[in-house]
């Protein structure tokens, strides 16, 4: 195989399994710490995909585990927790691809 080869698939694992620590470790970690910042219980959800279509879009796959913020709560309370979840997961996404891109044109020159 070529080294090049190699490489991608390696980086493509080490993004994947990157992810999966992200969902399974550190989005729990972040949703305590959310809910006691904000003073609200948040429980996370596993949406299920029911329905005549079998196409399921990003959007959908991102929102597979959804928090759910327990018990009464204002408006602003509910948009700063859906607020810092989404902007979690964009930094989950793209920090990992923005340092695997400096490595990458470090080590190149």
């Amino acid at each position: 195989m070529n080294q090049q080869v190699v490489i991608a698939i390696i980086v493509v694992t080490a993004y994947l399994a990157w992810l999966i620590v992200f969902l399974l470790v550190i989005e729990s970690r972040l949703r305590r710490v959310v809910g006691r910042m904000f003073g609200v219980t948040i429980t996370r959800e596993l949406q299920t995909f029911t329905g005549p279509s079998s196409n399921i879009s990003l959007l959908d796959v991102l929102d597979a585990y959804r928090w759910r913020v327990d018990g009464a709560a204002s408006l602003s309370v509910r948009l700063g927790v859906g607020l810092l979840r989404v902007g979690f997961w964009l930094m989950a996404i793209t920090v990992p691809l923005v340092v695997g891109l400096g490595v990458f044109l470090v080590v190149r020159h």
